[in-house]
């Protein structure tokens, strides 16, 4: 029910505009004949601008929009200076004839709208234009218009048409009213146009796909020639065909376009930007071809700029047509006059400059290129308004009506003339090439006799080097050894000298023992004779006795002491004298002992306030080991003495509270026997552990190691005797050596 008062209201609402505003409408056009075109006087239509595009047929046939119509100031069709984007127009159409009115109203435009009032107020909307969807155009799809809408009149019938012109590139407008014959469009423009149009695109498609075949097979011999030489020229060809390749089928597929009208049309437009590129890269490939740059340096700068221009002008032109901006058509036209005059003009006059050139290869590209530019400039630059020559003129209307047929034809010549030019290039290579090869095999065979004659002289060279090297490394040898000796014998006396001076404090101890007993049992002889010498009854027998007990005693005890100096001067020997590594059964408790023993007085001897703390911890169920003693006694000697050296260097660092303490303990672990001294000095660095079994590897100061201590002692335990030696450490806390030393050995 709302629905049906609503296109109630509608219908009185236009009625009554409508019947409102007849006083203001233009005069009715009378359609007199439906045969013919017909072109409505300006005095039977009128204008409406709409400046924002936002006005609604609603609102434009309602006060105050309807009294704004106007037919003054009007300007027939051609280029817009007012910026107005949409117009309306309105009129009104009668037929006055005695039969019905085929007629078809159309107009050459982007976007337009029909709103057709009839005569019982009802009204029509219908869309149309060049730009609008396949499927959303009304009316007769035709192919030269942008769209007709056939509409029939009977006989007195009356009709209102607004139109809504909406012009998207805004540099054109058209002011003209339409009214054509139906059937005569149908006639011409489906029946007519397809049986001439489609034997036209069979030849021109077949002619097309001719040229596409030529322009793809230029493309991969460039880039083949490219790939295989490196030059730009070849590169800025083959982007030059494919361009146009791309232009062509914006040909090909216009043509379908305009044969069948599908909705590929807003597509294939974008195709023509392939323009913009051509002139550029063919500027490029005559330039580098020519190599213009070093010849006119200034023409060549010229040429370089009105490329340059020419894509700026393309890109900039298309880019402001689909933001439809109005200044869109100032940098179409200007990439227009440099594509087609300005450019060809220029790569025809290069070409005049090289034509004579005694490069053949020159001569075969300006004879290619001066046609086709040629024909360019010709077409486009006698074509331009105020041009006027009639003698000519025929002949130009033959290139216009053939111009994609001469523009083929010079295309396939200047495609020719690059491809024979590739060949020559091609056969230039490979006779550089050939030449290249001989001259390889030659310059081998030259560097094959060079090097067998440098190989020989060298042969000799190294021959005399490695004898003298040779002999200088026998003396080098020889020399190595004998230092090597003397650094051994030197470790030895350095080891002997710290035995010399533990013995001397040790031996000093029983020898004072000795001259002290001997000094008092003089003196109890002494006194023994005085009392021997007194009359028989004045002498004391107890006082005899126990002066010779006395004597008796001291003379054990220097008996005593003597056999321990004696012991002591044989172990010396012992130590000293080289026993070839004889091994005998051996106390290895009273070996380490000795040696704890020899080492801390042989400090003490060296150093005055050395002192330090000694422990020890022997298994006393240990038996006696088959050893080298002397050996053994030099390795403990050698341990004993690092240890005591390390808490003295800890001692004189002046760690309040420390107490320097060196440890020795033997214990039996399965078939061996194991010896560990520890102290509690500097420790090991970490980053030195695994030197420090190394010749000649020492932490001592200079001076005073010969870092051969530790690796004689290394080679006596394992290789002498089949043993280990270890270590165990904490840099700037403690050290740990321990010797394993197996029964049999």
């Amino acid at each position: 029910m709302i629905r049906i008062l609503t296109i109630c209201l509608l219908i009185l609402l236009c009625n009554t505009v409508h019947l409102s505003a007849q006083n203001n409408f233009p005069p009715v056009y009378e359609i007199k004949t439906d045969t013919t075109k017909q072109v409505l006087d300006s005095v039977y239509w009128q204008k409406l601008e709409d400046k924002a595009g936002k006005w609604t047929f609603e609102e434009v046939i309602r006060e105050p929009l309807s009294a704004k119509f106007h037919i003054q100031g009007v300007k027939p069709d051609g280029i817009d200076t007012t910026g107005i984007k949409t117009n309306w127009l309105r009129y009104r159409l009668r037929n006055t004839m005695q039969h019905d009115a085929r007629i078809s109203i159309t107009q050459p435009i982007d976007f337009f709208d029909l709103y057709i009032i009839k005569q019982d107020g009802k009204a029509l909307h219908y869309r149309l234009g060049w730009l609008r969807k396949w499927e959303e155009r009304a009316g007769l799809k035709s192919i030269d218009w942008a769209g007709a809408l056939p509409i029939t009149l009977k006989p007195g019938e009356e009709i209102t048409v607004y139109e809504r012109r909406n012009e998207s590139k805004k540099t054109y407008h058209a002011n003209s009213v339409y009214i054509v014959s139906t059937d005569q469009l149908i006639q011409e423009q489906y029946i007519n146009y397809l049986d001439s149009r489609e034997f036209y695109f069979a030849n021109f498609h077949l002619q097309e796909a001719f040229i596409l075949g030529l322009i793809f097979i230029s493309i991969l011999v460039s880039l083949f020639f490219y790939r295989a030489v490196k030059e730009k020229v070849y590169l800025f060809f083959a982007f030059y065909a494919f361009f146009l390749a791309i232009n062509r089928l914006y040909n090909i597929t216009g043509a379908y376009t305009q044969l069948y009208r599908q909705d590929l049309f807003k597509y294939v437009e974008y195709l023509a930007l392939a323009w913009t590129f051509i002139p550029f890269f063919l500027t490029q490939f005559i330039r580098y071809f020519f190599g213009v740059k070093s010849r006119y340096p200034k023409w060549d700068k010229f040429l370089y700029g009105s490329a340059w221009l020419n894509v700026l002008s393309g890109v900039a032109g298309i880019g402001l047509t689909l933001m439809n901006m109005s200044i869109s058509g100032i940098f179409h036209a200007a990439g227009a006059l440099l594509a087609f005059i300005i450019i060809p003009f220029s790569l025809v006059f290069t070409s005049f400059l090289y034509i004579k050139s005694k490069n053949k290869s020159f001569r075969y590209i300006a004879v290619g290129a001066i046609p086709l530019m040629s024909f360019y400039f010709i077409t486009t630059a006698l074509q331009q308004p105020g041009i006027s020559l009639f003698s000519i003129q025929h002949f130009l209307n033959f290139l216009e009506e053939n111009f994609r047929l001469i523009e083929m034809i010079l295309l396939c010549w200047l495609l020719v003339c690059f491809i024979r030019v590739l060949i020559m290039r091609f056969e230039i290579l490979q006779k550089e090439n050939v030449n290249q090869a001989l001259e390889k095999e030659r310059m081998a065979k030259e560097k094959e006799i060079e090097r067998s004659e440098l190989i020989a002289a060298q042969k000799i060279h190294l021959e005399t080097e490695v004898a003298e090297r040779t002999a200088e490394l026998k003396v080098s040898l020889e020399n190595l050894k004998a230092t090597q000796s003397q650094l051994i014998q030197s470790e030895k006396m350095a080891s002997l000298g710290e035995l010399t001076a533990g013995i001397a404090h040790e031996i000093q101890n029983p020898l004072n023992f000795v001259n002290n007993f001997s000094e008092v049992s003089n003196e109890l002889i002494e006194e023994l004779k005085t009392e021997k010498a007194k009359p028989e009854r004045e002498r004391d027998k107890a006082l005899e006795d126990d002066l010779l007990n006395d004597i008796a005693q001291n003379l054990q005890k220097i008996n005593h002491h003597g056999k321990r100096a004696d012991s002591i001067v044989k172990g010396m020997l012992q130590h000293s004298r080289n026993s070839g590594g004889q091994k005998e059964l051996t106390d290895i408790n009273n070996l380490t002992d000795e040696c704890l023993r020899l080492s801390f007085h042989g400090m003490r001897a060296k150093d005055k306030s050395f002192n330090s703390k000694t422990e020890t911890s022997f298994d006393e169920s240990l038996p006696k080991i088959n050893i080298a003693s002397q050996e053994i006694g030099r390795v403990l000697l050698n341990l004993f003495t690092n240890a005591f050296y390390s808490v003295s260097q800890k001692r004189k660092s002046g760690i309040a509270g420390y107490d320097p303490v060196v440890s020795v303990a033997t214990e039996k672990i399965g078939d061996a026997v194991k010896i560990s001294i520890k102290d509690n000095g500097m420790g090991v660095p970490q980053k030195v552990l695994d030197k420090i079994f190394q010749p000649f590897f020492t932490t001592k100061p200079t001076g005073e190691g010969t870092g051969l201590g530790l690796s004689m002692s290394y080679d006596i335990i394992t290789k002498g005797h089949g043993g280990e030696l270890k270590v165990e450490t904490s840099e700037g806390e403690y050290a740990v050596f321990s010797i394993i030393l197996p029964f049999k050995t």
